[in-house]
């Protein structure tokens, strides 16, 4: 395989590599972003109801007991997740250089064969080259042209054919061995270029895999923690309702209600302190990796949302 054909083979590689990857990172933030957004609507559907519904619902209630819930979310070192656009591309530029250069000295060498076979042809018929004008020019080319059939042919009348097509064939022959020496050398300097093209495509592909499973493993969290605040704030909605009912039932005095009653309050607070940290609190991460603070805190409301869900559903 000739030099230019293996450039060619490495860069048709690398544009499917680059082509491959770039897809596949593009899918992955566009799930990203989605996720992203999802969970911003969650948690400002946290916001527009439920906390004012356990608010309303615990407003008023004497002696009501305190939730010691206080986790510490550290900021420092990490930052909120944000939308991500998609990666610049990798550019694949086929490397040419040298073969511009390449074809222009062929075709001068053809040009400078084909004026070198005329002079010639021209001196062995005795043509003067400044006695050639508009009138003659043609009967002085076929002459010139004449004298290569009549030396291969060795017939003095031949005519100007075959030396036109012998001169044409040698001047071309002679240009395009010019080319591909000249694109050869070049094909080598551009071999080493496509190949390092290819290594840099390489080591890019990786850095966008790697970034893929960052994405991948922040849109499972996404996915638990959409989930997480869904269910715990439909049990927000359920505990406030079953709060108001008690306060109806059996008054304003937590002491005062019934035992049930004072273990769905104290639901209800629980409900509400994650709730309101859910809400509050940013996805911050660093290099797409949650924060541990951040983890638990969405841990700790999926273990509240999985025990109340066991203590009703059995």
């Amino acid at each position: 395989m000739s030099k230019i054909a293996q450039v060619r083979e490495i860069l048709e590689q690398t544009r499917e590599l680059v082509d491959e990857v770039q897809r596949d990172v593009s899918e992955a933030i566009e799930r990203y972003n989605l996720s992203l957004e999802e969970h911003r609507v969650a948690k400002e559907s946290i916001k527009l109801a439920t906390l004012d519904e356990l608010q309303e619902a615990l407003e008023g209630i004497e002696h009501l007991p305190q939730e010691e819930y206080e986790p510490q979310i550290v900021q420092e070192g990490y930052a909120p997740l944000e939308p991500l656009d998609p990666p610049e591309p990798f550019e694949v530029e086929e490397p040419s250089e040298g073969l511009f250069k390449a074809k222009v000295l062929g075709f001068f060498t053809f040009l400078v064969t084909l004026v070198g076979i005329v002079a010639v042809g021209g001196f062995m018929r005795h043509i003067d080259p400044l006695a050639i004008d508009e009138s003659n020019w043609r009967q002085s080319l076929e002459e010139i042209f004449g004298f290569y059939s009549a030396l291969v042919t060795q017939t003095p009348s031949a005519g100007p054919a075959l030396g036109t097509a012998l001169a044409f064939a040698l001047a071309g022959l002679l240009g395009y061995l010019v080319y591909w020496i000249v694109a050869n050398k070049a094909a080598a300097r551009n071999l080493v270029k496509a190949r390092e093209l290819f290594e840099a495509a390489k080591r890019w592909s990786q850095e966008q895999r790697e970034l893929i499973e960052k994405l991948r493993s922040i849109q499972r969290f996404l996915e638990e923690a959409n989930r997480t605040i869904t269910g715990t704030r439909l049990f927000g909605d359920e505990f406030a309702a079953r709060v108001k009912r008690a306060k109806f039932f059996d008054g304003t005095d937590y002491e005062g209600m019934h035992p049930v009653a004072q273990e769905e309050t104290r639901e209800a607070l629980q409900l509400q302190k994650r709730l309101t940290l859910l809400a509050q609190s940013d996805l911050l991460a660093q290099e797409f990796s949650i924060a541990p603070a951040i983890q638990k805190l969405y841990e700790d409301a999926r273990t509240l949302m999985e025990r109340l869900k066991a203590r009703i559903y059995g």
